[in-house]
């Protein structure tokens, strides 16, 4: 059995079923106290770190933008 995609009504990709196998061989020699992710995501904020930007503010003028089309 390979992968299989779950798909909504509307025919979206809404998730993804992994065979155990392939799991297994993915997570191989990873440390399971390892954290994912970006433990201090500010030194990332590329054009934004140097601004005393309000980020959420940004994020919903950005998000604005889509609605007024």
């Amino acid at each position: 059995m390979g992968v299989q995609y779950v798909y909504d009504a509307d025919g979206r990709k809404t998730g993804v079923i992994v065979p155990i196998n392939l799991w297994n061989t993915l997570n191989a020699g990873k440390p399971a106290d390892k954290q994912i992710g970006i433990p201090n995501p500010r030194k990332y904020r590329g054009i934004y770190r140097d601004l005393k930007a309000d980020l959420k503010a940004e994020i919903r003028d950005l998000r604005d933008e889509w609605n007024r089309l």
